[in-house]
C-alpha cells in the first residue's frame, strides 16, 4: 500500500513539474481582409503575407475574406472567442474598430494598417504605416515626364487618407517635373467596381488625359478597357502587383507591395513579448518599383534616379492626408 502511495506522489510531482515547465502555447493569428484573396491585388498580397508568417514563424493562421467594416467587429470577436491571440486587419478602413476592441481585449494583440503612425494607440496594437504616397510621388514623376498632352489622370476608389496623400504626392511631383501639366482626379467611391472606374477613365481621356495613375483594385480592369478603347495611346501605372501582362502596351510601371516583410517582423516581435509598436512600409522597405516601360529611355533613367533618391530620403515627399491640395 505504501508503495502505491509513493508511486502516486511521484506521478503527481512529475505531472506538476511538466505542467509548470511546459512552454506557453503559441498564439494563433487571424487576418481580416476587405476583399477576395484571388484579386491579384491588395487582398492577394495580404494573404501571401499571412502564409509567409505561418511558414516563417510556425504560427497557426486563419483568415476571413470580403469583410465589410460593419461586420469586422463581429468577425474579430468570433476569432478572439475561438482562442486567437492575434487579430490583423488588412486595410486602413478598420482603424476605429481596432481602437475600440484593443482596450476591451488587453490579453490579445491587434495589428492594423494606416497611412502613417497613429498617435495614442492602446499598448497592445501594432501599427503598420504604409507610406504609399512616397511611391506614388515617383509614379507622378513618371507621368509628368511621359505625358504628351500635359494632362494626367488619377483614379481612386474610397477617399481614404492613403489615397488622398498619394494624390497630393502626384500633384507635388508634377509641379516639380512638369509645371505645365494638369492633374485631373476622380474618387469613384469603390475600389473594386470596374464600371465606375471605366467611366471615370473615359471621362478623363475625353478631357485630354494620356497618362492615368491608378489607385483602385479590381477597378483596374475597367480602366484598362477604357485605355484600350481610346483613340490615342494612354499609359497607365498601378500598384500592389505587376499587372503589365494584362496590357503590355499600356503599362508604364507598377508600385509593388510586399506585406510579408512587415507582418513577419511584427509577428516575431509579438512572439518575443513586444505587444505593440510601429513598423513603417516605404520605398525600399516593403515597396518596390518595376522598371519603367513604354517610355523613352531617358525618362526611364530619370524615374529610376528619383526612386533611388526617395529610398535614400534624398528627395523630400510631403504628406497631406486631410484634404486634397492641388499644386499647379
Amino acid at each position: 500500500m505504501q508503495r502505491w502511495i509513493a508511486w502516486a506522489v511521484l506521478l503527481a510531482v512529475v505531472a506538476s513539474v511538466g505542467v509548470a515547465g511546459a512552454a506557453p502555447s503559441r498564439p494563433r493569428l487571424a487576418m481580416i481582409l476587405p476583399g477576395v484573396i484571388q484579386d491579384a491585388d491588395f487582398n492577394a498580397v495580404g494573404y501571401q503575407a499571412l502564409k509567409e508568417v505561418q511558414a516563417t514563424t510556425g504560427v497557426q493562421t486563419a483568415h476571413s475574406e470580403q469583410v465589410a467594416v460593419a461586420d469586422a467587429e463581429r468577425v474579430a470577436r468570433e476569432y478572439l472567442a475561438s482562442g486567437y491571440g492575434i487579430v490583423a486587419f488588412h486595410g486602413g478602413q478598420y482603424l476605429t474598430i481596432v481602437q475600440k476592441l484593443a482596450p476591451l481585449f488587453p490579453d490579445a494583440v491587434f495589428i492594423m494598417e494606416s497611412s502613417g503612425q497613429i498617435p495614442n494607440l492602446p499598448p497592445n496594437v501594432w501599427n503598420i504605416g504604409r507610406k504609399f504616397h512616397e511611391g506614388f510621388y515617383v509614379l507622378g514623376v513618371l507621368a509628368a515626364l511621359s505625358t504628351k498632352t500635359n494632362r494626367i489622370g488619377y483614379v481612386a476608389g474610397i477617399r481614404l487618407p492613403d489615397f488622398v496623400a498619394s494624390l497630393n504626392a502626384v500633384f507635388q511631383a508634377v509641379a516639380k517635373y512638369n509645371p505645365r501639366a494638369e492633374v485631373l482626379y476622380t474618387f469613384v467611391g469603390d475600389q473594386n467596381d470596374p464600371v465606375k472606374a471605366r467611366q471615370a477613365a473615359e471621362s478623363q481621356i475625353a478631357a485630354g488625359v494620356d497618362f492615368i495613375v491608378i489607385s483602385v483594385n479590381l477597378g483596374t480592369v475597367g480602366i484598362l478597357e477604357a485605355a484600350r478603347a481610346a483613340r490615342r495611346p494612354v499609359l497607365l501605372t498601378t500598384f500592389y502587383t505587376d499587372k503589365s501582362s494584362y496590357a503590355p502596351q499600356h503599362f508604364a510601371a507598377s508600385l509593388l507591395s510586399n506585406f510579408g516583410k512587415p507582418y513577419v517582423e511584427v509577428t516575431r516581435q509579438i512572439l518575443a513579448g513586444k505587444r505593440g509598436g510601429y513598423y513603417e512600409m516605404r520605398p525600399g522597405s516593403g515597396f518596390g518599383l518595376t522598371p519603367p516601360r513604354n517610355v523613352p529611355p531617358e525618362v526611364a533613367r530619370r524615374v529610376q534616379q528619383v526612386w533611388r533618391a526617395v529610398v535614400l530620403r534624398q528627395e523630400r515627399v510631403d504628406e497631406i492626408t486631410d484634404r486634397v491640395v492641388e499644386r499647379r
